[in-house]
């Protein structure tokens, strides 16, 4: 196994020793939140929260993300969250269900329905808390910036776990988790993303978390992947992750997560590539004043490619928002967001290395949003995108913009 970097096992031995040291912080009382006491509606057992939300009412100036000859069309998105939860005894059971509609006036082909659904039994005992759950995401979305298409993919997943409580302010989440993926084919491109995307990843595991005030929570994850893929077998690869990561509460001066950390990924084919190295995902916002917040994020990971001879790409991003509060209900929102795609080769025997690829995508855009009442925002939002890559036909810009409305149902 390869030595950790010397600055990542000093930070996670530093998060162990406060995780084993609880007494020496702020007593903060923080429990685990109970969703259905925060719900908006209740009937007897059942708590529901719904939410109405139309995503986009407007226009897209390239529809296919082409290089040439791009194609526009009047689109509009809208879907329905609906987050409940059901109490028996002490259990919780706890649903998450997402239905999207996507709808294209000239080129209906790109109109789609999505779906998502995530359950999970909790059964919060004295020390322990054991859950058990599950997703299905059925989606005709673009799976990432690579993959232009909208390709009708379909996403698995069966998790179980438990949470002890080792001491007042510590919990130990010690959990296993099975995700399958599953792509269409691209019939009029001839792109067999099946072969190449088609999968099984496990995790195994444990997440600390010290709850060092009531607004800042210290955690550390540990686990091991292991990804098997249908067809692409040399593609099936093993390693782990170290994350020590920090959690805000919604009442701290910045608010938010992030989980900086190191992930070992090793293929088990000897012609594919490898990687080691940072990994991270993180969003964090602070408010000047009330009345302007800036939000940036922060991402690293390895993501796969359905090219043979590219199996895979490091994607770091980075994104940035600023929201300013005009004057009463009026606010006004800049955005922008960098990623690169750094794809990596795997050797073909007999053939000439593939020139370096290192793919650029960018969005800038803003906004004019108008509150009505608490729960209800209305805006109109314009953004342009581009991709540069030296594949000619990966390369395109273009313009998307239309109206926004988000009502949270009371």
């Amino acid at each position: 196994m390869q030595r950790l970097p010397s600055w990542l096992f000093t930070l996670s031995l530093l998060v162990l020793v406060a995780c084993a040291s609880p007494a020496s912080a702020q007593s903060s009382g923080a429990q685990a939140t109970d969703g259905w006491e925060a719900a908006r509606w209740r009937f007897g057992p059942l708590a529901v929260t719904p939410k109405v939300e139309l995503k986009n009412l407007g226009w897209d100036s390239n529809v296919f993300n082409e290089t040439e000859n791009p194609k526009s069309d009047f689109t509009a998105t809208a879907d329905a969250p609906i987050d409940w939860w059901l109490r028996f005894g002490r259990a919780r059971l706890h649903g998450l269900d997402i239905f999207e509609g996507v709808y294209f006036a000239t080129y209906g082909s790109q109109s789609s329905f999505n779906q998502r659904h995530e359950l999970t039994l909790l059964v919060p005992l004295n020390r322990v808390r054991p859950y058990v759950g599950g997703l299905y995401m059925d989606t005709n979305e673009r799976p990432g910036y690579e993959i232009n298409a909208r390709v009708h993919h379909v996403d698995s997943a069966a998790n179980a776990g438990i949470v002890v409580r080792l001491a007042s302010k510590v919990d130990l989440d010690v959990s296993g988790r099975q995700t399958e993926y599953r792509y269409d084919d691209d019939s009029a491109a001839g792109v067999l993303y099946s072969e190449t995307l088609d999968r099984r990843t496990e995790n195994y595991g444990a997440q600390a978390r010290y709850r060092y005030t009531s607004q800042t929570t210290f955690t550390l994850l540990a686990d091991s992947v292991r990804e098997r893929f249908t067809t692409a077998t040399e593609r099936d690869n093993d390693g782990f992750r170290i994350l020590p990561g920090v959690e805000f509460g919604e009442h701290a001066v910045i608010t938010g997560k992030a989980e900086i950390g190191y992930r070992k990924f090793n293929t088990l084919a000897p012609d594919m590539p490898d990687f080691s190295g940072l990994v991270a995902n993180a969003e964090l916002s602070h408010a000047f004043g009330g009345v302007t917040r800036v939000t940036a994020g922060v991402s690293r990971d390895i993501y796969f490619s359905y090219e043979i001879t590219r199996p895979f790409y490091i994607q770091p991003g980075f994104t940035l928002a600023l929201t300013q509060r005009v004057t009463g209900p009026w606010d006004v929102q800049a955005r922008a967001s960098w990623y690169r795609l750094n794809y990596q080769q795997a050797e073909v025997p007999g053939a000439a290395p593939l020139p370096e690829r290192i793919d650029r995508y960018r969005t800038f855009g803003g906004g004019v949003g108008y509150r009505l009442g608490r729960d209800i925002r209305v805006g109109f939002n314009v953004d342009s995108f581009s991709r540069d890559s030296i594949v000619a036909n990966q390369a395109y810009d273009g313009i998307r913009g239309g109206m926004a409305v988000t009502y949270v149902v009371k």
